[in-house]
């Protein structure tokens, strides 16, 4: 990655390195995480107590907002791109007005579902702010070569599925999980599972219906968290409590 020219970025990431916690289980964490890059073993409390207190008393204008988040989605560490999404969670009013094309290049470099999924924290309003882009997005998303944004074509939809009823997730989430439920690596076909029980608050018909014309094609998974999520409101059963 280039030398970091943003000085925000610049100063968490000595932060970072500050209140590093390397243990001997590293390379289990980075394996677990789906990273190859440098891991600080910060807990996540943590580092959003760390990014908070940084940059509360900076008034950032819109501009280094959105400045900040691009200059760490190229980081060379698993703190800067997961702090993307804490970040993207302290300023709503930014966050809501960020225009596809910078929110495509904070999944360029983002590896693994932790880094893949902490920065899917756009909200429903979010999405409603600018649809027809978002839908443009998500749409590519859910073609592109790069599995993480693959992954995000649907992750990006779980928290709009869970809070809103409007119709228009749902129907471009399970066109998107059409595309991928014969894709048999874990990052999507967990998140077609997780995206589906989003979905039942909402619209437990619709997904029971899908559920079944799809069984056979969709990922074993998902059928089988899904099929529980709507039977006992859980993901799964504790055999062992029964």
């Amino acid at each position: 990655m280039s030398k970091i020219k943003n000085k925000y970025h610049l100063d968490l990431l000595n932060l970072f390195q500050t209140h590093q916690n390397i243990q001997s289980n590293n390379s289990w964490v980075k394996k677990y995480l789906g990273t190859t890059k440098t891991l600080y073993c910060l807990k996540t409390g943590d580092k959003i107590k760390l990014i908070k207190d940084y940059l509360k008393p900076i008034n950032l204008s819109s501009t280094e907002f959105s400045d900040l988040l691009i200059s760490l989605s190229t980081g060379s560490s698993f703190e800067e791109l997961s702090a993307m999404g804490p970040i993207l969670g302290f300023y709503p009013a930014y966050r809501n007005k960020l225009p596809p094309k910078i929110i495509n290049k904070l999944f360029d470099h983002v590896q693994g579902w932790a880094e893949t999924d902490v920065t899917c924290t756009f909200t429903a309003d979010d999405l409603l702010a600018d649809w027809p882009g978002w839908k443009e997005l998500l749409t590519d998303f859910s073609v592109d070569k790069n599995i993480h944004k693959r992954r995000a074509s649907l992750v990006l939809f779980t928290q709009p599925l869970r809070l809103s009823p409007d119709p228009r997730f749902y129907k471009l989430a399970l066109q998107n999980i059409d595309k991928l439920k014969l894709e048999k690596d874990i990052l999507i076909t967990k998140a077609i599972s997780w995206v589906l029980r989003s979905m039942i608050k909402y619209h437990p018909e619709i997904v029971k219906d899908y559920l079944e014309k799809n069984k056979d094609s969709l990922p074993r998974i998902a059928v089988r968290e899904v099929s529980t999520k709507l039977a006992t409101g859980k993901k799964y059963i504790n055999k062992k409590k029964q």
